[in-house]
C-alpha cells in the first residue's frame, strides 16, 4: 500500500534527520580530537609526546562503532526505501507521465483525457487525494526527473522504459513539481502543477475534460 504524501515526507525527513545527527556526532568528535591534540601536545621545549605503539582495546571500540554506524544507516535506509516503493495490488486510478524536452504530458488511462504543457504553460497534473494512484513514466527523449519538492518524492524517467509508482496524496494539496536532472537549455522551467481534489471533485474534473475532448475531437458528447 503506497503512503500518503505526508507519511512519505515524514520518513525521508526522519531519515535525513538521523544522517544528520549521526554527522554531527562525528564532526564533534573529530573536532574535540584535534583540539585536545591541539593544545595537550602543543610545541614545548620542556615537554615531548609520549609515543604509543598501540591500543587495540581502543581500536576495537572503534572499529565496533563504525560498523554499528554503517549498519544502522544501511538498515534505516532500505526499510525508508521499501515503504516508500511499495505499490498497491490493484489501484483504482492511475496516471501516464511522459516527460519531453521541456514539458510534461499526464494522461488518464481509460477516459481519454491528457494534459499537456511545457516551459510557457506548465500542465497541471491532478489527482483524487487519500487514495493510491499509480503512476507509469517515461522519456520520449532523454533522462528527466518527476520531482515534487514539498512531498520529498522523486522518480527519474528514462527513454524506452516505463517505470511505475504509487502516491497517495492528501487532501487540499497544491504544490508545484519539476524535473531534478538537467535536461538540455530549458530544463529550469520544466514544471507542473500538482493538486490533489476530493474523490468527487476529480471525478466530475475528469468528466468534464473528458468531455471537453469528445467535442474538440468531434465525437458525440
Amino acid at each position: 500500500m503506497a503512503l500518503p504524501a505526508e507519511s512519505t515526507a515524514s520518513d525521508f525527513r526522519g531519515l535525513f534527520t538521523l544522517y544528520m545527527a549521526i554527522a554531527i556526532a562525528v564532526a564533534v568528535l573529530v573536532l574535540a580530537a584535534i583540539a585536545y591534540a591541539a593544545i595537550r601536545y602543543r610545541d614545548r621545549e620542556d615537554m615531548s609526546p609520549r609515543q604509543v605503539r598501540g591500543l587495540k582495546q581502543l581500536e576495537g571500540v572503534w572499529v565496533a562503532l563504525v560498523t554499528a554506524t554503517v549498519v544502522v544507516l544501511l538498515v534505516s535506509t532500505f526499510r525508508t526505501e521499501d515503504r516508500v516503493d511499495a505499490v498497491a495490488g490493484d489501484p483504482q486510478y492511475s496516471v501516464r507521465v511522459v516527460a519531453f524536452q521541456w514539458g510534461w504530458r499526464f494522461s488518464y488511462p481509460g477516459s481519454g483525457v491528457t494534459v499537456t504543457g511545457n516551459t510557457q504553460r506548465p500542465p497541471m497534473l491532478a489527482v483524487p487525494s487519500g487514495v493510491p494512484v499509480r503512476f507509469e513514466i517515461t522519456s520520449r527523449d532523454v533522462i528527466h526527473s518527476f520531482w515534487v519538492p514539498a512531498l520529498r518524492f522523486k522518480r527519474d524517467a528514462f527513454p524506452d522504459r516505463v517505470s511505475e509508482f504509487d502516491l497517495t496524496v492528501e487532501p487540499g494539496v497544491s504544490t508545484t513539481g519539476r524535473c531534478a536532472e538537467f535536461c538540455g537549455l530549458g530544463h529550469d522551467g520544466m514544471e507542473f502543477e500538482l493538486v490533489s481534489m476530493e474523490r468527487g471533485d476529480f471525478d466530475r474534473w475528469l468528466k468534464g475534460r473528458e468531455r471537453r475532448a469528445r467535442s474538440a475531437s468531434g465525437g458525440p458528447e
